[in-house]
């Protein structure tokens, strides 16, 4: 008789350890191993059947293309951030913190969909049907397509699709209160997620309905069991912001379907979520004049430019070690920008704190920010307001050289809508650029040319 194994599993990442551990090696969770035995004798009997295995390889080339159907939800800048709307078949999961306002997107999307599309279904395994009700009706979400089943037991879910295979998208709220009671584990245990997911992709593939997934975050603000939900749907957002302010970000971390380098701009009103037409004045709108260490810069977001206001502080150290500190932007990307102009143009920070926001709560990723980073801190420090109807953008390189950056037009075009009379672009990107009499453009080679612009 074989003997069963006993292993650990992390119900974060599914790691698996022979012993017990406190903290996971992998991906660095407390207290999130659980006991696992496995009884090797129930799968003695199911040996691979060949002869079940009858289909053959074929060329690339002979393969027929399946288009799949897009369901715009209305909603532009959701559909902006799923690739043009969601697709049929499709599972879709989306993440974020308590309370920023992930249900209450859904279940406008829901509404949405139950007028143009046909009936929908929201299991909800956290609120029940009237608290639902309740919200849906301070949302004006009052559809008679919208249907409600306040269930926890998958079972039920899978029964009554079965029979009713004429809605236009479900939606599971959330994927962790949800369970299979045959199976020996608790509701939000990994085995239960990853069983209950898999089963919602058979679902959504033979049957062609849409699932939204509403998962819930770590401390960390990643999705909880990121390894087993990742990995088996196809689209993954997160839902982005302050619970104190009232814009909300919301970003692809992976889709099979479109683009991942896309965000949604919301923001947050008692009657629900509202997308905001035009990010940019949204970000700039509240700049305060003649003030030293602030610039504008023209980021590129996936296919969009967001005009983004960078701010920075400068001032004595409070401690022997001074502070780098950094919001909306890697603190080491700070650090490096600082050890050029020390480098390049003798400054010297070592006896100052340095403090870098960028408004809006937005995270900036893409290196055309580093020409903003140093005019900010150059102003901070020298404490010299710019121009406000400046902007600059460029990449910087470690020799305090300026690189260029892509879609130079595009970004100039969205200053012009705004009313801005300045930008000072790197001098590679000016070659290609034509004379334009809305706008005077400044073209600069390294660190010590735009220093000398900015300040003078």
């Amino acid at each position: 008789m074989a003997k069963a194994k006993k292993y650990y599993l992390c119900q974060e990442c599914g790691y698996k350890s022979v012993n017990w551990m406190g903290k996971c090696s992998n991906c660095g969770s407390w207290d999130s191993f659980e006991e696992v035995i496995e009884d090797k004798s129930k799968n003695k009997n199911n040996k691979y059947d060949l002869e079940r295995e009858e289909k053959e390889p074929q060329p690339i080339t002979k393969i027929s293309s399946v288009k799949r159907q897009r369901y715009q939800t209305n909603i532009t800048e959701l559909d902006r951030v799923l690739g043009g709307g969601i697709v049929s078949g499709s599972l879709i999961l989306l993440g974020g913190a308590p309370g920023i306002g992930k249900s209450t997107l859904i279940l406008q999307v829901a509404s949405l969909f139950s007028q143009k599309y046909g009936k929908t279904l929201y299991l909800s395994g956290e609120e029940s049907a009237s608290q639902l009700k309740m919200r849906a009706e301070r949302l004006n979400c009052m559809e008679e397509n919208l249907n409600i089943l306040d269930e926890r037991d998958y079972m039920v879910l899978e029964n009554h699709i079965s029979k009713n295979q004429d809605y236009s998208l479900i939606v599971v709220d959330s994927i962790q209160t949800v369970h299979i009671p045959e199976l020996d584990a608790a509701p939000g245990n990994l085995t239960q997620i990853k069983e209950v997911t898999n089963r919602l992709v058979k679902l959504a593939k033979t049957t062609g309905i849409p699932v939204v997934l509403i998962g819930h975050v770590t401390k960390e603000g990643e999705l909880a069991g990121p390894r087993v939900l990742e990995h088996l749907v196809d689209t993954v957002l997160q839902f982005e912001g302050d619970n104190y302010h009232m814009y909300r970000m919301l970003r692809a971390k992976k889709n099979r379907f479109g683009s991942t380098n896309e965000i949604g701009v919301f923001e947050m009103k008692e009657n629900g979520i509202n997308e905001v037409a035009n990010p940019s004045s949204f970000f700039i709108n509240e700049r305060s004049a003649d003030v030293s260490g602030s610039i504008i810069t023209p980021a590129l977001e996936g296919s969009r430019v967001l005009l983004v206001e960078v701010q920075s502080l400068v001032t004595e150290a409070a401690f022997p070690s001074p502070q780098r500190l950094a919001k909306g932007v890697d603190y080491k990307r700070l650090s490096l920008l600082l050890a050029v102009l020390e480098k390049r143009l003798g400054a010297n920070f070592k006896e100052h704190d340095v403090n870098l926001n960028i408004t809006g709560g937005l995270n900036v990723e893409e290196p055309g920010l580093d020409l903003a980073i140093i005019a900010a801190v150059v102003s901070s420090y020298k404490d010299i307001s710019l121009d406000n109807d400046l902007a600059v953008i460029g990449e910087v390189g470690l020799g305090g050289e300026v690189r260029a950056v892509g879609q130079i037009e595009k970004r100039i075009n969205e200053l012009k809508k705004l009313s801005f009379k300045k930008v000072i672009i790197p001098a590679a990107n000016a070659k290609k650029i034509a004379f334009d009499p809305e706008i005077k453009i400044d073209a600069v080679k390294d660190i010590a040319e735009f220093v000398k612009i900015i300040l003078k």
